[in-house]
């Protein structure tokens, strides 16, 4: 979830008509948003939907709701200009490659620039930076006066003493070096260079410096102040398909306010998937198919062809049709459409939800439990018994996250085109989780002993999609002494109680009512080496002969990489329902 604060009457001069608080509410459904708190024209507004960036703002909120026909103006002036020269480039510097390799920008011209405005440009930056640009260590934005800028702008790779400029809030030139050790934004955001030689330099072709990615603007430069007409916008980072999506967003958004956008042209020395020279905006070209009765079926509702196409075209698809099939092309600034479900949706927002008749219901069915759902809660209850406490953390993650997984060598599920690289893959291990909660833990008392049993995703080249959910158990013990005898006791008490002493075939209800597999269990350790473990400090779980998880005592180089300061001992059972479940 998503917090921002925007102005009402800036809103609603970009919906062109007063909205009662009343009816924002209503309308703020839309987005997936809701009205947290009002002071006097000063609106907070939480949003549920984080794959929507393009919603991190007032403009992109005044898309949304307004009910009218709109046009993606962002990507009409890509097609008018596609095949007219573009005067305004950015050279990339082949030294930058390795440090922060990708850079988009545009112009636009003829703003009026309003304090309002100003105020909510500055809260996009931030917002776009933070959130989805994870504290600008993927994107970083910069916008300056355009009237003081000669192009072409040179984006390269500069020693840390090489060159000075003022930055925003000084008064003096200082080097690169001294921004970080003194300026407080680069005391904030020193991390993401930590370890690079050279950093990152914009500047025009006069050698004037426009900032310092992605630390801070000059003061000249990169000052913006109200009645600024024509602006340059920058955005740098380490992902090129982000890079692309959030100038397609700024560029949008200015152009809402009335500015005309100036297209610019990329040049790279090197390859990117998308060629040496980018032009941005960009056109992602991208279209889904989907056909009448798709929208009817999912949605149980008889639809004119029209009425699809207008609904579609109010949240700035552009749709054409040819034998009951759309052909639909997502907006420019969003990247969050992945399935014709996604578009589908859409419509169904713009269409309103309150105009769907219900209907009642033809089928009665009674509800039940999973067969595994009373096992997780029994070891639920063992492990809290046990003095561990549970955490719940996200199946989707990052890739890497999970390069520092137990089992590295084990594929990863990856998801085609992700938002934001936080949240690109599916884990295949808890231990990943526990390991993060670990390493912010370190002002707690000791023992640290916390578990979780959540679903993970495996190769299973035997299922559909190649992919199949399981659910683990995985436990962690961390204080100076924890070692590999503390967390095997524990793993024998689970797995005895789990198990019922039964010597006779057939099948036995444990204490819970639970009913468990008639032949009673061996509970093994086998040894294995493994990198992330201590050398002799690990070993496979075999539960009735078969080998069911891992347990071992975690590499200290493990434990540096994820800054944990005590040892620490962990063990992941696999698949909790091939175990317990018959």
């Amino acid at each position: 979830m998503a917090g921002i604060t925007i102005s009402k009457k800036d809103l609603e001069s970009l919906l062109k008509k007063a909205l009662s608080i009343a009816e924002l509410e209503t309308l703020l459904h839309s987005v997936k948003g809701e009205l947290k708190e009002t002071n006097g024209d000063e609106l907070k507004i939480d949003l549920d939907d984080t794959n929507r960036p393009d919603l991190l703002c007032t403009e992109g909120i005044a898309r949304e709701i307004k009910n009218e026909k709109t046009r993606r103006n962002a990507d009409v002036d890509t097609e008018e200009h596609r095949n007219l020269k573009i005067n305004h480039q950015i050279l990339v510097d082949e030294g930058i490659k390795d440090i922060r390799p990708y850079i988009g920008g545009f112009i636009a011209k003829g703003l009026s620039l309003t304090e309002g405005g100003l105020a909510q440009l500055i809260q996009t930056q931030e917002k776009l930076a933070d959130n989805y640009g994870r504290n600008r260590k993927n994107i970083s934005i910069g916008i300056y006066n355009a009237e003081e800028i000669t192009f072409p702008v040179s984006y390269k790779a500069v020693a840390p003493e090489e060159r000075k400029f003022v930055p925003l809030e000084f008064d003096r030139e200082i080097t690169l070096k001294e921004i970080l050790e003194l300026h407080p934004k680069g005391k904030e955001y020193a991390y993401i260079l930590k370890g690079f030689s050279k950093y990152p330099l914009l500047e025009d072709s006069k050698g004037n410096v426009l900032s310092f990615p992605p630390i801070i603007n000059s003061n000249s430069v990169g000052r913006v102040e109200t009645g600024n007409s024509n602006l340059f916008c920058d955005i740098t980072g380490t992902n090129l398909e982000q890079v692309l999506l959030v100038s397609n967003i700024l560029a949008q958004n200015l152009k809402d306010r009335g500015a005309e956008i100036i297209l610019v042209e990329v040049k790279y020395p090197y390859d990117t998937k998308l060629g040496k020279n980018v032009v941005l905006p960009y056109d992602f070209k991208e279209e889904i198919k989907i056909n009448k009765t798709d929208f009817e079926k999912l949605l149980g509702l008889k639809l004119e062809t029209a009425k699809i196409i207008e609904e579609l075209d109010k949240s700035g698809y552009r749709t054409t049709l040819s034998n009951e099939q759309f052909t639909i092309k997502p907006p420019s600034y969003r990247r969050d459409i992945m399935h014709s479900v996604d578009v589908i949706e859409d419509f169904a927002i713009r269409y309103g939800y309150n105009n769907f008749e219900p209907e009642e219901l033809n089928e009665f069915t009674v509800g039940k439990t999973t067969l595994i759902e009373p096992i997780i809660q029994k070891l639920r209850k063992l492990m809290i018994g046990a003095g561990f406490e549970e955490i719940v953390s996200n199946i989707l993650t990052s890739k890497n996250q999970m390069l520092g997984n137990v089992e590295p060598l084990e594929s990863i599920i990856e998801i085609e085109n992700p938002v934001s690289d936080t949240y690109s893959v599916l884990r295949n291990s808890i231990v990943p989780s526990l390991l993060s909660v670990e390493s912010i833990s370190s002002k707690s008392v000791y023992p640290h002993k916390i578990f979780e049993i959540g679903e993970v995703v495996v190769s299973d080249s035997t299922v559909n999609y190649g992919s199949r959910t399981i659910v683990n158990l995985t436990a962690l013990i961390s204080y100076p002494e924890a070692s590999f005898s503390d967390l095997h006791s524990v793993l024998d008490i689970l797995l005895y109680y789990s198990f019922p002493d039964s010597k006779q075939s057939g099948n036995k209800k444990d204490v819970d009512g639970i009913i468990t597999k008639g032949l009673g269990y061996s509970n093994n350790l086998q040894r294995t080496e493994h990198p992330s473990f201590i050398k002799g400090r690990a070993a496979n779980i075999l539960v009735n002969n078969k080998s069911m998880g891992i347990i071992g005592e975690v590499h200290p180089q493990v434990l540096e990489d994820w800054k944990i300061r005590n040892p620490v001992v962990v063990f992941e059972l696999k698949d909790i329902e091939k175990i317990f479940v018959k």
